[in-house]
Formats: C-alpha cells, structure tokens, sequence
C-alpha cells in the first residue's frame, strides 16, 4: 500500500494556448502534493486523455479552439464523474461561475488571480469541496 504521504494530486490542464499550460505546469512542479499528469489544447484531445488518464483534478479553460470549455466540463461529469474539474479563466467568474458549477465544474478561478489560488482551488476540489475566489458568494 502506498505511503499516503507521498500522494500526488494527479491534475490534467485544458487550454489552447501553450504558454499557459507550460506556465501552470513549471508552478505545479514546484508544489510538493501536486503533478501535472497530463496537457491539452483542445477539448477533443482533452477528453479522450483524462477517460484514459482518470485524473483526480482537471483544470479547464472555457476558451478552447474547437469547443466552449463549459461543454468539456459537462462532458466530464457525464462520462468522468471522479474528476473533479476546476474551471480556469480570463472570463468574468460572477458571470461564469455559477454556469460552470451548474455544468459540473467544482470550481471556478479568473486568471488574474495568483497562481498559488489556482493550487489552492485543486487541493479543495480534490477534497471534495466547492472552490469560489473570495470575492464571490459562496452557493450550495
């Protein structure tokens, strides 16, 4: 049996611009409870891996080439319900959010926010838990 210590938080990254993704990922590398298992740019790509993968945590852009991210995320709760997904965007999270958990997602975070928040918001959604900036009014 596995030293629950050393437990990774197996996430997978959604977006279409690669520069993201890298920047993400180099933060990540740096926590000690999280790794990147996996990346995508397209929701396509990003689907048929994490139904392979099964990852515990998913972040999702809602901008994406070939699909609107929220579909991605619907996709997900549909065929991946164990992935808990975090959605993560330049769109305005009190217009997006509620859509987004209404989609499936279990959290949702504006890029303009730090990425420290972004690994805050996959350690509680893989916790089981809803993730909203503080800004945000919290809904069950």
């Amino acid at each position: 049996m596995p030293d629950q210590s050393t437990t990774h938080i197996q996430t997978f990254l959604v977006d279409d611009h690669p520069a993201i993704l890298e920047a993400i990922r180099n933060r990540i590398d740096d926590t000690l409870d999280v790794e990147v298992c996996g990346m995508a740019t397209s929701s396509d790509e990003a689907f048929r891996k994490i139904e392979d993968m099964e990852p515990d945590t998913a972040v999702v852009d809602i901008s994406l080439e070939d699909a609107h991210g929220l579909d991605l995320v619907q996709n997900l709760q549909s065929q991946c319900p164990e992935v808990q997904v975090v959605v993560y965007s330049m769109y305005d999270e009190m217009v997006y959010a509620e859509r987004a958990i209404q989609a499936g997602a279990s959290g949702y975070l504006m890029k303009d926010q730090p990425t420290e928040d972004l690994i805050e918001a996959i350690r509680v959604v893989d916790g089981g838990e809803v993730f909203l900036s503080r800004e945000m009014p919290h809904r069950s």
